[in-house]
């Protein structure tokens, strides 16, 4: 990260990505109740989907 390129690519991630790590551990997703892979992604997975449902929602309205 020693362009002034790079950082502001850098930037963008705070804004994208570690905003939706904050909402999912608001909503719960700091423990799984559940064991192994295949429900660990299910239960990730729902929580991606209920996002993005409520940002499409939001963005409708």
């Amino acid at each position: 990260m020693q362009t002034d390129e790079a950082k502001a690519i850098y930037k963008l991630r705070a804004q994208t990505a570690e905003w939706v790590n904050a909402q999912f551990r608001t909503q719960g997703l700091t423990h799984l109740l559940v064991r192994g892979l295949e429900k660990v992604r299910a239960v990730v997975l729902l929580h991606a989907i209920t996002h993005n449902f409520r940002r499409s929602c939001a963005l409708t309205t």
